[in-house]
């Protein structure tokens, strides 16, 4: 297959494998596992892997057991994964996420999920309970915690770097927040 080149990018294909939720971080922090790691590493014949969406705080929580890249122990289980990869010869950017008001206050440790606006999605996500369960209304994001969410983006992407990605994708598809804000924007100018 050809290969594809750019100034700060060399893949040794043009294939690339799109994010897929795998919900395997099982585990209390949230962190990538072993394997996790290997699932990736099994794929690192493709030009670029993009991983799985994940999540840059505690509060961008939507699914259950998908990893976060937000604190130093999940750094440490992304790195596992980014050397398993790169020791196959693959390149790995991380998809970072945030799941805006497609959540539980369930998944959220009590609290509600946070969004452009107070617009219940009237959909159902997968619980910890292992069941669905019908969303709530999410309260409005105030400047301050908009704010904090592009910090929660920044951070994400330099702690992505640091365990060892080639790159980062940022997830504004989908429902999740970016669309969210973009989906609303579009409603309030099209009045």
């Amino acid at each position: 297959m050809e290969p594809y080149h750019t100034d700060q990018l060399d893949l040794k294909n043009r294939v690339v494998m799109a994010p897929m939720t795998r919900t395997r971080a099982d585990n209390p922090e949230l962190a990538a596992t072993p394997l996790i790691a290997e699932y990736y590493a099994q794929r690192a014949t493709a030009g670029l892997i993009i991983t799985e969406g994940t999540h840059v705080s505690r509060m961008a929580r939507g699914a259950i057991h998908v990893p976060g890249i937000y604190t130093p122990r999940q750094i440490e289980g992304w790195r596992e994964s980014t050397n398993a990869v790169h020791a196959r010869g693959g390149k790995i950017f991380a998809q970072i996420w945030h799941e805006g008001r497609l959540s539980l206050p369930d998944v959220l440790d009590g609290h509600l999920s946070m969004a452009p606006s107070a617009i219940n999605p009237h959909t159902q996500v997968f619980s910890p309970q292992g069941m669905f369960k019908d969303t709530v209304s999410p309260h409005a994001m105030t400047l301050a915690e908009i704010k904090q969410t592009i910090n929660d983006f920044a951070r994400a992407a330099q702690n992505a770097m640091e365990a060892g990605f080639d790159g980062v994708e940022i997830h504004a598809a989908n429902g999740y927040l970016f669309h969210q804000f973009f989906y609303e924007m579009l409603q309030y100018t099209h009045r």
